[in-house]
C-alpha cells in the first residue's frame, strides 16, 4: 500500500480557518514568501515522515493556484523521499517544453518527479490558455500523442512523429532524468477512449466511483469491474497497471458522529462555489468510525488498490488523526 497526500491548494481542497487566510493572499501584492507555500511545505515534511510518500499538485489555470510545475520543483528540494507529481493539460501545454521541463524537475528532485496527465473537463479554462476540443475521441487522441511525444524526447536522440496535434523532427531532451526510461505517468478517465489510452501509456490509472458516498457498494462493484475491464486491456499489450483512488478522509468517533461532519462538509461544499472542490474524494466513502476506514481501506486493497492518494479537513488536523487513529491499524511496516 502506498499513501500519497493532495498538496493544499486552493481549487484543491477545502479551505480550514487556518489555511483560508493563507490562500487569500495569493490575490493580493506584497506579504513576502508565499504563506501557501510554506504551508505547504510543513505539512508535507510532516506526512513525509508518517510514512507517506506522494503527493499530487492539482494544476489551475483559473483562479490563484500556484503553477503545478514550478510548485513542484520548489517543494522537490523541500522533501526528501516524497515522489512529486504535477498536472498537466495537454489541451494548454506543450509535450516538447514539458519534456524538458520533466527532465529537469526528475533530476533536481533526485528521480521523485511523476505526471498526472489530466485530458481537462472546463472548457473556458483550457480556451483561455490553449485549445479546448469539443469530442472526447478528438481530445484523447491529443492526449495519446502528447504523452507519445513527451516519451519520445525523453529516450530518443533523433525522434521524429508526425500526428495530427504534434509534430516533431529530429528532437532529443539531452538531460536524462534520474528515472530510466522516464518519469511514470498518472490518469484518470472515465471514457472507454480514455481508458484505451491509460492502458497503453500509462503506469497507474485512478479508478471510478459514483460521487455519492451512500452508493458505497455499487462503487465496490463498478470498480472491481473497470479493473477488470483495465486488466484485460493491459495484459493483452503485455503491460501492467497500479491502481489507485482519491479520497477524502473524514474520522469521527462513531460512524454517525462522522457521516454528521460529511453532511455539514458536502453542504459546506456545494453552497460557497468559492469551495466546489472540496466535494472531491466524498464518493469513496473513507468516512466513518477508525473501525469502519480500515476496513474500507482493506476492501479497496482486496479489489487491487495500491494507492491511496488522500485529503482531510481540516487538513492538518485531519492528517494528525488518520497517523493516530487510522495508520496503526494499517501495519504500514
Amino acid at each position: 500500500m502506498r499513501l500519497g497526500i493532495w498538496t493544499p491548494a486552493p481549487q484543491t481542497i477545502r479551505t480550514d480557518p487556518v489555511t483560508k487566510p493563507m490562500l487569500a493572499t495569493l490575490t493580493q501584492h506584497g506579504g513576502g514568501v508565499d504563506q501557501n507555500y510554506l504551508y505547504a511545505v510543513k505539512l508535507l515534511q510532516r506526512a513525509e515522515e508518517l510514512g507517506f510518500d506522494i503527493t499530487l499538485i492539482a494544476q489551475r489555470w483559473l483562479g490563484p493556484d500556484l503553477d503545478s510545475w514550478i510548485f513542484a520543483t520548489a517543494l522537490a528540494t523541500q522533501t526528501k523521499t516524497m515522489e512529486i507529481m504535477a498536472a498537466v493539460h495537454p489541451g494548454i501545454a506543450d509535450p516538447l517544453i514539458m519534456a524538458k521541463l520533466g527532465a529537469s524537475i526528475d533530476r533536481i528532485s533526485g528521480g521523485r518527479f511523476c505526471i498526472n496527465i489530466v485530458n481537462g473537463t472546463r472548457p473556458v479554462e483550457t480556451d483561455m490558455f490553449g485549445d479546448w476540443i469539443d469530442t472526447s475521441e478528438a481530445r484523447y487522441k491529443r492526449m495519446h500523442e502528447f504523452i507519445t511525444v513527451m516519451k519520445g524526447m525523453w529516450t530518443q536522440d533523433d525522434f521524429t512523429f508526425k500526428g495530427d496535434f504534434y509534430s516533431v523532427e529530429h528532437g532529443t531532451v539531452p538531460t536524462k532524468s534520474v528515472r530510466a526510461p522516464h518519469p511514470p505517468f498518472f490518469a484518470a478517465s472515465r471514457v472507454d477512449e480514455g481508458m484505451n489510452v491509460v492502458s497503453q501509456e500509462c503506469d497507474t490509472w485512478f479508478v471510478n466511483y459514483d460521487k455519492d458516498r451512500r452508493n458505497y457498494a455499487q462503487s465496490l462493484t463498478r470498480i472491481e469491474s473497470e479493473i477488470g475491464m483495465m486488466e484485460a486491456r493491459v495484459k493483452s499489450l503485455g503491460r501492467t497497471m497500479n491502481y489507485g483512488i482519491n479520497a477524502l478522509v473524514l474520522i469521527g468517533d462513531t460512524d454517525e458522529e462522522a457521516e454528521a461532519m460529511a453532511d455539514a462538509h458536502v453542504h459546506a461544499v456545494t453552497t460557497d462555489p468559492s469551495i466546489a472542490v472540496g466535494t472531491s474524494g466524498v464518493g469513496a466513502a473513507l468516512i466513518g468510525s477508525p473501525k469502519t476506514i480500515v476496513e474500507r481501506i482493506r476492501r479497496y486493497q482486496s479489489l487491487g488498490i495500491e494507492l491511496f492518494m488522500l485529503h482531510f479537513y481540516p487538513m492538518h488536523d485531519g492528517l494528525e488523526a488518520f497517523a493516530e487513529k487510522i495508520m496503526p491499524e494499517l501495519k504500514l511496516g
